[in-house]
């Protein structure tokens, strides 16, 4: 009957967290901050499309033209736009209407490359890149004009896009797809979002149990170690179902988007390498469990909440240190500083989880880098399970770096 204390732990644990409306709170606002991010983004960017294809910019009603340099072609100069010749009298209409624009463009345009917007200025009205894009497409149609080699003014015109083929395992020449991506980027944005906010839980837990001495009664009923392992079992099924409603939301998401809203999603379903997927709910899970077990054991130490959370702080700077070097990473994932944090214990569950997702590391790396990430856990567990005996000890002070290095080895 001991021995399964700590799954009565584990529910106990499981069951306070997913009742809890803030824990509903964090998992949805995550799907939801994106989707509105994206929904906005998308939204700007078709509008800004819009008023570039029609030419209507900004606020403005009309743009006047002062072509000093004689570079762009009457031809072009349609509404909104208007070509004049008198600047002081245009100025003054401007500095009197602020639904009005001037682009001054100076004799020595083709030295200098640049022009002047003029205009007043309030509270509604910003010129900005729109503006400036719109009259630097009319510059490029008016020297495409000039030209008379139509290859050269397609070239001019027309904006390259690159089709990004490679060859697979099989050695099929296959099309690059974005699709290929979504499984890798998805992973390490819930590797991130489970390690270092979902095991913060843990830190709660244990830091608000310790100080306000409740841990105490519970040590009461079970032992240390049921109430330790159970309160980690019990907070890697939370992170189960925080990751179950991710998938379902966004499958969700893409079946409503497609088919009910008739948008299209640049993504083929069918390159997505779902081979992929055991290795990295693997890696996240071990790297709960890694992040976890530092919870645990600097909750544990810790005199209180906000102190365990200064002691936590340090290893999740050590641990997202590589993100400080990823344009190196990216560029060399098999080069030494990618080997030194494969096998570097608060990094190696990010590290292998990229390059195993962008195909970067050898069969043999990954098999090793598997079993040192659990012997990682293992460790991490025991250390944590060895400090918070020892920060059950103590409530008044933190422990010192030689007591617990001396606890560690004689559990004295």
């Amino acid at each position: 009957m001991k021995n399964k204390k700590f799954w009565t732990v584990a529910k106990y644990e499981f069951t306070q967290t997913v009742k809890k409306p803030s824990f509903w709170l964090s998992t949805l606002f995550l799907p939801i901050f994106i989707a509105v991010i994206s929904f906005v983004t998308g939204y700007a960017t078709v509008e800004s499309t819009k008023k570039f294809e029609s030419g209507s910019v900004e606020d403005f009603e009309i743009i006047y033209i002062l072509d000093n340099a004689d570079i762009i072609d009457t031809s072009v100069i349609t509404p909104p736009f208007e070509e004049v010749r008198d600047y002081s009298k245009v100025l003054e209409e401007v500095k009197n209407d602020p639904t009005k624009l001037l682009v001054v463009i100076p004799k020595n345009f083709l030295e200098v490359l640049s022009y002047d917007l003029i205009y007043k200025k309030n509270q509604e009205t910003i010129t900005g890149l729109t503006t400036s894009s719109v009259i630097n497409s009319l510059l490029k149609q008016s020297a495409a004009i000039r030209i008379n080699d139509p290859m050269q003014v397609k070239l001019l015109t027309s904006n390259p896009t690159s089709i990004i083929k490679s060859f697979d395992e099989n050695g099929n020449l296959v099309e690059q797809n974005f699709g290929q991506y979504l499984i890798p980027i998805a992973s390490m944005s819930v590797f991130f979002i489970a390690v270092f906010i979902s095991s913060s839980f843990l830190l709660q837990s244990v830091s608000a149990e310790k100080e306000n001495r409740m841990i105490e009664t519970m040590l009461s009923i079970v032992d240390k170690k049921s109430l330790m392992l159970g309160k980690i079992i019990g907070l890697t099924g939370v992170v189960i179902v925080q990751l179950l409603v991710w998938v379902v939301l966004g499958i969700g998401g893409y079946i409503l988007i497609q088919n009910r809203l008739g948008i299209s999603i640049p993504i083929d379903l069918n390159h997505l390498n779902t081979s992929i997927i055991p290795i990295n709910l693997f890696l996240i899970l071990s790297g709960f469990i890694l992040f976890a077990a530092i919870m645990t054991g600097t909750g544990a130490v810790g005199t209180g909440a906000q102190d365990s959370r200064n002691l936590s702080s340090i290893f999740i700077v050590l641990a997202i240190f590589p993100l400080y070097l990823s344009s190196i990473i990216m560029a060399d994932p098999a080069g030494s500083i990618s080997q030194f944090f494969t096998y570097f214990p608060l990094t190696s569950h990010m590290i292998l989880l990229f390059r195993y997702s962008f195909n970067a590391i050898s069969s043999t790396q990954l098999i090793g880098g598997l079993v040192l990430t659990t012997i990682y856990d293992v460790i991490a567990v025991w250390i944590a399970f060895k400090l918070f005996e020892l920060g059950c000890l103590m409530y008044n002070r933190r422990p010192t770096t030689k007591e617990i290095i001396q606890y560690l080895k004689t559990g004295k």
